[in-house]
């Protein structure tokens, strides 16, 4: 029997080398051949960081200092659904992955990882915004908890079940990131929808897409981002092993 289990982490900040994981949900499911995946548990877990909550993420996930106050998460048995677990899913993984695979109750136990965000293509399927909660509108229904972990990994399994196959094939491909060097700071927010991430240390934005994505991916740097200035982009291709 296999299963695959969705994580979504909420954090003090998006630095995995000095902010801490305040939330952590998890969706474990069994895969069925003909399509009818099942959740066999679910988890959610607060945990204190021991340092105040910047208001930013309080006002993006209403959790206060008050009601992580002296909470953590079992991380035990975060750990034994890693362990059962075929493959690891996230929707943006890079951020989750950063936080959870370096932790060190899980760091011994490399699995490899599949993005909702960049692994199905659902522009060719005629969904303009990849962010969960416009796609889960676009599909007809909604995320009442949107940017807390169990209810994002809800609808994170919702929206992958029928494109599961996609999902897990297009994850194995060679991908290639890409790092925006030097991208105007006035075109953040565009960088953020298109599903990039920041990269503290680089100090730029970088995506990863599979092969079919990438010429697409320049397009959009070269009309949206640098609009005809001069620019760096960096390419580098690797496989998503582990």
């Amino acid at each position: 029997m296999k299963y695959g289990l969705i994580v979504d982490v909420e954090t003090t900040g998006l630095n995995a080398k000095q902010d801490k994981v305040i939330e952590v949900g998890l969706v474990e499911f069994q895969i069925d051949v003909g399509g009818q995946h099942a959740i066999t548990s679910m988890y959610s877990g607060l945990e204190d960081p021991k340092t105040p909550i910047p208001p930013l993420i309080t006002e993006l996930t209403h959790l206060t200092d008050d009601i992580v106050r002296g909470q953590e998460i079992d991380w035990r048995l975060v750990r034994k659904c890693w362990e059962r677990a075929s493959f690891v899913i996230a929707h943006n993984a890079e951020f989750d992955r950063a936080f959870l695979q370096s932790h060190t109750v899980l760091q011994d136990l490399p699995k490899h990882w599949a993005c909702s965000l960049r692994h199905i293509d659902w522009r060719s399927k005629k969904f303009g915004s990849q962010k969960l909660n416009y796609l889960a509108a676009d599909h007809g229904f909604a995320n009442p908890f949107a940017h807390r972990a169990m209810f994002d990994c809800a609808t994170t399994f919702r929206l992958i079940s029928p494109h599961l196959t996609e999902l897990i094939e297009s994850s194995y491909e060679p991908e290639f990131e890409l790092t925006a060097v030097g991208a105007p700071f006035e075109t953040k927010d565009i960088l953020k929808s298109a599903g990039y991430f920041w990269d503290n240390e680089k100090r730029a934005w970088r995506i990863r897409v599979g092969p079919r994505r990438l010429n697409e991916q320049r397009e959009f740097l070269a009309t949206q981002v640098y609009k005809g200035q001069s620019r760096h982009v960096e390419v580098e291709s690797f496989f998503n092993a582990n």
